[in-house]
């Protein structure tokens, strides 16, 4: 008896598996809002994120973020780093920056720095 229950728990641990390890990726929708700073001042900023998987470590980013001041399109690729933390260049309007993004269950934290500023988002899967 004991060894049946044993090996169920294996079977239901090998079952479940690949579904946590999906939950942890960044891959798929993300939406949410931050502030973003330049030249001395700071905006708040609402955004769409799509994360496309690439390679087995690498996601395309595609995000559409708006200001009171404007509509932004970004895009970029972010390689993981180990763990829940990824990392890579985006760009705007010609802008590039790094970015950094560490991931806690189904919400993201996102730091963007440029030799132009700066931003600080916080996602939530959509």
């Amino acid at each position: 008896m004991r060894q049946i229950l044993i090996l169920s728990f294996i079977v239901l641990g090998a079952a479940f598996t690949p579904a946590l390890a999906a939950a942890a990726t960044i891959e798929g929708s993300w939406r949410g809002s931050g502030i973003v700073s330049h030249r001395g001042s700071a905006d708040a900023v609402r955004c769409r994120v799509r994360f496309s998987r690439a390679t087995a470590q690498s996601f395309g980013v595609s995000a559409q973020c708006a200001t009171d001041t404007g509509r932004y399109d970004v895009s970029g690729r972010v390689v993981s780093q180990g763990g829940s933390r990824y990392s890579g260049w985006v760009t705007t309007n010609n802008q590039g920056g790094l970015a950094v993004i560490v991931q806690h269950r189904n919400r993201l934290s996102v730091t963007v720095k440029s030799r132009r500023g700066s931003a600080k988002l916080s996602l939530s899967r959509s």
